[in-house]
């Protein structure tokens, strides 16, 4: 909530700085080139229970091709650090944090004049607890934000793949699918391109 007030106590200053015209004999900034090329890359991944879909996470990373560079890139972080207690050598107790979420890089390069190279390196990463069922049952699943911190260490479940892909403005690319030896569940990732017309 206090990030919002800021936000709104700030809006207005940058709007007045964007409205407001250069002094005398201050220069204007100079244009963007016409080479510069704007990119949009969405990338989904996917988890399914069999047919069941069961989450669908979509990123979506703007890339921007200065003119004269061969090849463009971003990267993107999301997640939680989420708190597990940790036992040291003399039986003492400590809180370390691991890392869960996704990371997301994209390399774009010009393939011909119809395609583009689309590099993409993605590593999710969740943790896989056990809890009690809502018939009393103790099962094993994923853990999310909102549940207790853990109180034992928890396995830790990854899916980092680096693709590379042949890709025409707006179509899809071929799915990437894993599945995970635990879950038996199946990770799909999709991967589209759009160029900023």
């Amino acid at each position: 909530m206090k990030i919002l007030k800021r936000m709104a106590i700030l809006a207005p200053v940058v709007l007045v700085a964007a409205m407001a015209r250069p002094a005398i004999g201050q220069q204007n900034p100079p244009s963007v080139s016409p080479d510069t090329v704007a990119y949009r890359v969405q990338v989904v991944l996917s988890e399914y229970d069999g047919a069941t879909k069961i989450s669908s996470l979509p990123y979506t990373i703007p890339v921007v091709q200065m003119a004269g560079e061969a090849r463009s890139q971003a990267s993107m972080r999301v997640g939680v650090r989420v708190p597990v207690n940790t036992s040291g050598k003399n039986g003492e107790n400590s809180i370390q944090y691991s890392d869960v979420g996704t990371n997301v890089d994209v390399r774009i390069r010009r393939a011909d004049a119809d395609r583009y190279e689309v590099e993409v390196t993605l590593d999710r990463s969740w943790l896989y607890i056990r809890g009690e069922a809502k018939d009393g049952k103790v099962e094993g699943r994923a853990w999310a934000p909102g549940d207790p911190a853990p109180s034992l260490v928890p396995l830790t479940h990854q899916f980092r793949t680096n693709v590379e892909f042949l890709l025409r403005d707006g179509k899809p690319s071929e799915t990437v699918t894993a599945t995970d030896p635990v879950t038996g569940h199946s990770l799909k990732m999709d991967v589209v391109l759009t160029v900023a017309k």
